[in-house]
């Protein structure tokens, strides 16, 4: 599991309404939480070869509508150093997913999407690919 506050969407993600922050242990530990369900979030980071990298970002422009067909059989393959990177945040109820993809370019990983929110069908549905 990825240290959540090491994420380059963390500000992102803390300005959203539907989450939570709590601070425990003197503030040096920081949870999130997916207020509607009171689900606890945790972090990813995974790696991802160019042509896989390449879908996960059609996948992630794809109307809510068509999320389930552009998902559906799709499982990314997992590289130890990838050209693509996606950052993801999912709540443990599955009722929640924040996703970022990141490219690699010019020694550092730049925002190839904005961070896309998924929340209940459409959430377990984009969470099933990892």
């Amino acid at each position: 599991m990825t240290n959540i506050k090491n994420l380059q969407m963390w500000s992102s993600i803390c300005r959203d309404a539907r989450i939570g922050i709590s601070k425990s242990f003197f503030g040096l530990r920081q949870t999130l939480v997916y207020m509607p369900t009171k689900s606890e979030i945790e972090a990813k980071e995974f790696d991802f070869s160019p042509e896989d990298g390449h879908r996960i970002k059609a996948i992630m422009e794809t109307p809510r509508e068509g999320l389930a067909k552009a998902v559906s059989g799709f499982i990314p393959k997992k590289v130890d150093i990838g050209n693509y990177m996606l950052e993801v945040c999912a709540s443990r109820d599955g009722e929640f997913v924040a996703a970022q993809l990141f490219q690699f370019s010019q020694l550092s990983y730049i925002p190839v999407t904005e961070m896309i929110i998924y929340e209940g069908e459409d959430a377990r549905t984009f969470k099933q690919m990892f």
